[in-house]
C-alpha cells in the first residue's frame, strides 16, 4: 500500500500538469474547481491503492 504522503504528491503533480494547460484566471470559482479536481484525483488514487492490496 502506498503511503498517503506519496498519494498527495501524485495529486499535486497531476494537478500541476493539468493547470499548465489551463488558461483561466484566479478566482473563487476557479479555486473551487481546482480543489474539486484535486479531491477527485485523490479519491481515485486511494481507490486504486486499496484495490492493489
Amino acid at each position: 500500500m502506498v503511503d498517503n504522503s506519496v498519494l498527495l504528491e501524485y495529486v499535486k503533480e497531476i494537478t500541476v500538469a493539468k493547470m499548465q494547460s489551463w488558461d483561466h484566471s484566479a478566482s473563487e470559482a476557479n479555486g473551487k474547481a481546482v480543489a474539486n479536481f484535486m479531491q477527485q484525483v485523490y479519491d481515485k488514487l486511494c481507490e486504486l491503492n486499496e484495490e492493489k492490496n
